[in-house]
Order: C-alpha cells, then sequence, then structure tokens
C-alpha cells in the first residue's frame, strides 16, 4: 500500500514540473514507454551426423617364450654355420695313435670320408704310401705357397706303388690335401711343428673287397612232355624188365623200367631205322634209361638165339631224331 502512494505521488511531482515551463498551452503528458528490440528465433542448430559404429582391432601379439620354472634348462642357441663345420671336421678327423704304428709307418684304417692328421716337420719329408696297383690321377693342397707336394713311383707293375712327398717350409702351418686315385679319394689335413715330432711315412689299411655277386643260371623253362608211346610185348607174356612208362621232352627219351629191377637185368636197347636196328648209347638212371634223342621206334633186346624183344613205338612219329645240347 506505501508503495502505491509513492508512486503516486512521484508522478503529481512530475506533472507540476512540466506544466511550469508552458504556461499558454494546457497539455497533458503521456507516459513514454522504451522500445525493445526484439530479435528474431535462431535458426535451428543441424542435426549432428551420425557418429561411426566403433571397429573391433584385433592386436595379435608374439608368442613369448614360457616363462623358465624351476628344474627347467635353458635351450641351447643354435650353432652358427662355422661352429657346424668345425664340429663336423672334428668328427672325421683320425689322429696318430701309437698302436697305429708299424716301425716308422703310420697305418689308418681307411674309411671314406674320413679326414686324417698328417703331422710333418720344415726339416723332414713326410710320404704318403698308396695301395699296390694304385694309380694317382690328381694331387690339390689348400697352401701351395707354403707347402712342397711331388710324387713319385716305386715298383712296377701290380707291386708298384705310387709315394707323395710333403714338406712344408715353416713351423705353425696347417693345411689339406686332397689325393685322387683310380680306386679312392684321400682327405688329408697336414699340420707343421718345430722339432723332429713329424710322420715319415702314412699308409692305410683297406676293408675285404666284397666278393663277387655268382649270378645263378635260371632254370630251364619246363619242356612239354610226350607220353605218347605203344609198349607191345611177346604173346608170350611180358618179361619183368618190361618198361612201365616211356616219355619225351623234344630232345631227349626216357624209358622207366619196374622200380625193382636189378641193374643186371635191364636190356640192351636198339633203335630201329631204315637200314634195321642199330645200338644206341644211353644213360642209366636208377631204374631209367636216358636216351639224348628222340626215336620212332625202339626194341629192348634180351638174349642171344631166340632174345626177348620187347617193341617201343611212338604214336607222333618225330619229324627228325634231335641229340639234346
Amino acid at each position: 500500500m506505501k508503495r502505491v502512494l509513492f508512486l503516486t505521488a512521484l508522478c503529481a511531482v512530475l506533472s507540476a514540473c512540466a506544466t511550469s515551463g508552458s504556461p499558454t498551452a494546457s497539455t497533458v503528458a503521456s507516459p513514454l514507454v522504451e522500445a525493445v528490440r526484439i530479435d528474431p528465433p535462431p535458426a535451428p542448430a543441424p542435426e549432428p551426423a551420425p557418429a561411426p559404429e566403433p571397429v573391433a582391432v584385433v592386436v595379435i601379439e608374439p608368442e613369448r617364450p614360457a616363462p623358465a620354472t624351476r628344474g627347467s634348462r635353458r635351450q641351447p642357441s643354435q650353432p652358427t654355420p662355422q661352429e657346424t663345420l668345425a664340429a663336423a671336421n672334428r668328427a672325421a678327423r683320425q689322429t696318430p695313435l701309437s698302436a697305429s704304428f708299424e716301425d716308422a709307418t703310420l697305418i689308418y684304417a681307411y674309411e671314406p670320408g674320413a679326414l686324417y692328421e698328417l703331422h710333418t716337420s720344415p726339416t723332414f719329408i713326410s710320404t704318403i704310401l698308396l695301395e699296390p696297383g694304385e694309380t694317382l690321377i690328381d694331387i690339390a693342397a689348400g697352401d701351395t705357397s707354403r707347402w712342397m707336394v711331388s710324387n713319385t713311383a716305386s715298383g712296377i707293375g701290380e707291386t708298384g706303388r705310387t709315394l707323395v712327398m710333403v714338406r712344408p717350409q715353416a713351423t705353425g702351418l696347417r693345411t689339406n690335401l686332397v689325393l685322387v686315385t683310380d680306386r679312392r679319394a684321400y682327405l688329408l689335413e697336414a699340420v707343421s711343428a718345430h722339432g723332429d715330432g713329424y710322420v715319415a711315412q702314412v699308409a692305410w689299411r683297406y676293408p675285404a673287397p666284397p666278393a663277387p655277386s655268382v649270378e645263378e643260371e635260371p632254370e630251364p623253362a619246363p619242356r612239354a612232355i610226350n607220353d605218347a608211346y605203344r609198349i607191345r610185348t611177346p604173346r608170350a607174356g611180358a618179361p619183368p624188365w618190361t618198361p612201365e612208362r616211356v616219355f619225351d621232352d623234344g630232345f631227349r627219351t626216357w624209358i622207366e623200367f619196374p622200380a625193382d629191377i636189378a641193374a643186371s637185368d635191364m636190356p640192351p636197347l636198339f633203335v630201329r631205322t631204315a637200314e634195321g636196328a642199330e645200338l644206341v648209347n644211353y644213360r642209366v638212371q636208377g631204374h631209367r634209361y636216358v636216351v639224348d634223342r628222340v626215336f620212332d621206334a625202339a626194341e629192348l633186346r634180351l638174349g642171344l638165339a631166340e632174345p626177348i624183344v620187347v617193341r617201343i613205338e611212338r604214336r607222333t612219329p618225330a619229324r627228325t631224331p634231335r641229340v639234346a645240347t
């Protein structure tokens, strides 16, 4: 209520002040209204673009070795090529042993691919002795400038032997030698040292050669057997030595008698030809005659005055009598 009264009094004061300045004109002043600027409504903000869907990224990490547990051993690293080669040469190297000497000759057991040590000295010559009758085809050395290598022969023919002479020109040298012969290849590793500790001669003991293989002759293919024979006995009766079977294979003829016949009771054999009966050669194998030919007709005769005759006839006549080879 007090606020309304205050505003009313204030308006009356202001009206009195306005009329006092203009005595001729009686006007009523209207209250002033302050203009207010009204801005247009803002444009609607554009809708944001939809965010892309997230893509799953898979990261593959390299496998890590499992941590060593107590009691497990660590895997050794792979050797280098040089270490591998050095280990292979050590495994193949043959060194002098006291039991390998015969007098001053060092005798190695020859094995293909083995590496044989040859100890030398600059003040001595070492010799390499090959097998009797073995011919040297080629020789090569790794260091030809500081090693002297030559060859000669001892003996003639099959008993002759090739000798290779080796001498270094200084101590502390090491090289390899390769000897190629008509029988094998030798791999040597020559070492030079000071003093008189050297190998005067080196030779080899060789394995026994394999026994030559004997090729067995194949068995001949079986031949067709012809047993088409007629055995004709006397009318008085068949003698005890009458053959039981006659057959041939086209080259030989077999006459088979009873198994219990004695050799003294076996009669001679005659082959009938256009000229008559001819005695033929045959072999006795147990209770059989073996005739090295084929015939068309033959006779077994026993006795002189009145011989007992058993005739043998081949039903399929042989074209020509052939002698088995």
